[in-house]
């Protein structure tokens, strides 16, 4: 999961998604699949790709959090990786 902003609030979003995503039963791929950057930092919307571009260091971390993603999808495909929480019925089903 990666989160990118320009301002204030990212780690929060990625905080509050990387719970959604747990509490809707998706494994989680680890530490290195989830980052969350700010990119042209209180810079005008209309340049943060430009500065995205030129941000050769956030594309590196980009490039390590996919690869810890297809790193899990391999490991749980082979039966290695499993969810950490226990089996129980849910109270609440969807």
């Amino acid at each position: 999961m990666i989160v990118h902003g320009d301002v204030a609030g990212i780690e929060g979003s990625r905080r509050s998604l990387s719970d959604w995503l747990d509490w809707m039963g998706f494994i989680d791929a680890g530490a290195q699949a989830r980052l969350d950057r700010y990119i042209g930092y209180f810079e005008p919307y209309a340049t943060s790709h430009d500065a995205l571009d030129k941000d050769i260091v956030v594309q590196a971390e980009t490039r390590n959090v996919a690869l810890a993603v297809a790193k899990a999808v391999v490991e749980l495909r082979a039966g290695r990786l499993h969810s950490m929480q226990a089996k129980l019925p849910r109270p609440r089903p969807k």
